[in-house]
């Protein structure tokens, strides 16, 4: 029995493509945990990908710090999985992905239940424990019990075999969220999608202008950062008035009531939305020239366009597309952000494939995972 626990959006969006080729084998033989992480911003997705949690946990509070979250989504998480062990037999594998206090949470219970926990998008390395914060000391700790880490690419793994995990253990697979892209980009649903927000129906219908996506939420990017960020935005847009700057807001307090009271909220070619979910972010995506962000997801997916990123961050655990030439760091350097929206023009080839995936990584991964589960029936 394979036991995921997922409890952020880019979590769900990358463990989705796991849990339908599961499926697609007819597999009854998993269990799918929602920590609730992120619960207002999961409503849509699920029903994007048409499944559903089997267990629900309320891991969030108001005004919560990383200690209280931690040490509740160990509690919530340790008192289920004794409950499962009573109800359905011990898992042979705990499953997370990626790097929030969730996964953290996930390999820490996995490891005190002397259960095998199995870390997907193992080896993704900032080297600095700030940068992102707390997200690069959670995908460390998770590391150091795993046993099976599958990496997505290749520089991922020698991060790994550098901490000196066994070669055995790690699987390089590739990024489920290609595999996510690919789901949704080949459903109809993408084709015949209206947004809640009908200016960006407008604007797609009306084709007069060149869209430019952009996200912020990440912890390093608030205060003065998110300040010189919008000035950045603000500037270009004044300069731009052939592109439309769509941005999503992200709720958190710290981000949202910073950029609708900002001058980008009176800016006749900025567009200031709520969260998309992640068919319209794909379909945004797709008809977009060029991206700002400081999300990682955004990061892997934007090459799938062949589309250029501005990365908001000083740091990438996703060095790939940046070595490339095909992205550039800018961080919150106002003037750093002007310069190379406009000087920033990578020419992609005809050839060109997404260094983050092909589309089968989950075919992999569970493969692997069958494999491994096999081995542990038979001793």
């Amino acid at each position: 029995m394979l036991l995921f626990v997922i409890g952020t959006r880019p979590e769900l969006i990358k463990v989705a493509p796991l849990i339908l080729e599961l499926k697609r084998r007819n597999s009854e033989s998993f269990i799918l945990v929602n920590t609730g992480q992120h619960k207002q911003l999961l409503e849509k997705y699920w029903k994007a990908f048409g499944i559903e949690p089997d267990y629900n946990l309320e891991v969030i509070l108001s005004n919560q710090d990383l200690s209280s979250l931690t040490t509740r989504a160990i509690d919530q998480l340790n008192n289920l999985i004794k409950r499962i062990v009573v109800e359905r037999g011990k898992p042979n594998f705990i499953i997370s992905q990626g790097d929030t206090t969730t996964v953290l949470a996930a390999s820490m219970v996995a490891f005190y239940h002397k259960i095998p926990f199995a870390h997907i998008e193992a080896g993704l390395r900032s080297f600095d424990l700030m940068q992102p914060y707390p997200e690069e000391f959670n995908r460390r700790v998770a590391s150091i019990g795993a046993a099976a880490h599958f990496a997505p690419t290749s520089i991922a793994r020698e991060n790994l075999l550098k901490e000196n995990i066994p070669n055995e253990k790690i699987f390089v697979v590739g990024n489920s969220g290609i595999d996510a892209l690919q789901i949704i980009s080949r459903s109809s649903e993408l084709e015949n999608l209206v947004f809640t927000d009908a200016r960006l129906n407008e604007a797609l219908k009306a084709q007069s202008s060149k869209i430019v996506l952009i996200t912020c939420h990440r912890r390093e990017n608030h205060e003065n950062n998110l300040l010189n960020i919008i000035s950045a935005i603000a500037a270009i847009a004044v300069k731009r008035k052939d592109c439309l700057f769509v941005w999503p807001i992200h709720p958190n307090p710290n981000v949202k009531q910073v950029v609708l009271s900002s001058v980008l909220a009176s800016m006749s070619n900025v567009i200031l939305t709520d969260p998309l979910d992640y068919t319209e972010t794909i379909k945004i995506l797709s008809r977009s020239f060029k991206v700002i962000t400081d999300s990682g997801g955004l990061q892997e997916e934007a090459p799938s366009f062949k589309l250029p990123v501005l990365i908001l961050r000083e740091r990438t655990e996703r060095p790939e597309a940046v070595d490339a030439g095909y992205s550039i760091l800018v961080g919150s350097d106002t003037e750093k952000i002007i310069e190379n929206f406009e000087h920033f023009n990578p020419v992609f080839s005809e050839d060109f494939k997404n260094p983050y995936g092909d589309g089968m990584t989950s075919k992999r991964i569970i493969d692997h995972l069958i494999e491994l589960s096999d081995k542990q029936n038979v001793e």
